[in-house]
């Protein structure tokens, strides 16, 4: 065989080298079950607040251009890290001494904004401002919250409150009420601006905010809408209710006293004792004879009207 036919075989050295086999954990392949635990606090995924909004329309109110019919309830969750200061969560300004942080809730949440079948402030005490004590804010707490509106606005300012926090949600109501103000100062401009006598041109007013001031909503929404806590604080309904009841929580007592006493079982016994005699039967045959006495003698004249009528 000749030199051409041979295959050169390269020295050991030049030979490509194996990696070394790595030896795997006991039972990695095995099947194995992974635990998942998802984020907490800010970056949780738990779903907090449930909104169902429904509207209704008529043919004559499309017809003039009215608002649609609108009602809307929503459910809101407040998870803790909302109103304490939690580790791995941003830290609250305006912390109480209970350790909550101090968010107001909006107007509809006030006492003076709810029924007083809700925990609301009294009405008669408004109508007397020098006699009325007025009510402390109330602010958000850990827990359940109901919210009902009325009204496509008011449902557009809570869709927009749904991606605020709690005080973005105050910077925003802020917000909101100077543009109020604003624009019922430039109202105020343009009344004064109008001529005293009848057809006079009007002046120009004398404006130093911006050239077309955003115009404010007509009906607040917050007068259409309603938040309360769950379970709603009625403490007050309950205090008059047991005044109401007082009296008759004293008679019960007192009759239980008298029943664990055995005053009841004596005079039970009593009764039992004289119906064994002949007194009840003598007691009803004079109160008979009375009665039949009376009823015989009602048409007698007395003397003096007989002799009266003698003369």
């Amino acid at each position: 065989m000749s030199s051409s036919d041979q295959t050169p075989v390269a020295p050991p050295q030049q030979q490509q080298q194996q990696p070394p086999r790595v030896r795997k954990p006991p039972f990695s392949d095995w099947p194995t079950i992974k635990i998942m635990t998802p984020p907490q606090g800010r970056f949780s995924p738990k779903t907090d607040e449930w909104c169902f909004t429904y509207c209704t329309q008529s043919v004559s109110g499309r017809i003039h251009n009215k608002e649609p019919n609108c009602r809307s309830v929503c459910l809101r969750k407040v998870f803790p890290h909302e109103v304490r200061n939690l580790v791995a969560f941003k830290k609250h300004n305006n912390v109480g001494p209970d350790g909550k942080a101090k968010y107001p809730l909006p107007a509809e949440g006030q006492a003076e904004n709810l029924p007083r079948l809700l925990g609301g402030s009294s009405k008669d005490t408004e109508d007397q401002p020098s006699k009325a004590t007025q009510a402390p804010t109330r602010h958000w707490d850990e827990g359940w919250y109901l919210w009902t509106g009325k009204g496509r606005w008011a449902a557009l300012e809570k869709t927009e409150n749904m991606m605020l926090d709690f005080q973005q949600q105050q910077q925003l109501d802020q917000a909101r009420q100077s543009r109020k103000e604003i624009w019922h100062d430039y109202q105020e401009q343009l009344k004064q601006s109008v001529g005293d006598q009848p057809g006079a041109k009007p002046k120009p007013p004398a404006w130093w905010g911006p050239l077309v001031p955003p115009r404010s909503i007509t009906q607040d929404p917050s007068s259409l809408s309603m938040l309360v806590p769950l379970p709603p604080d009625v403490p007050k309904i309950w205090d008059k209710i047991g005044k109401l009841m007082a009296p008759t929580y004293h008679v019960l007592g007192i009759f239980r006293e008298s029943i664990a006493s055995g005053e009841h079982k004596q005079f039970a016994l009593r009764i039992w004792e004289k119906a064994k005699t002949d007194e009840p039967f003598i007691l009803a045959k004079k109160s008979f004879a009375r009665a039949y006495e009376t009823w015989k003698n009602r048409d007698v004249p007395e003397e003096g009207d007989g002799k009266k009528g003698s003369t």
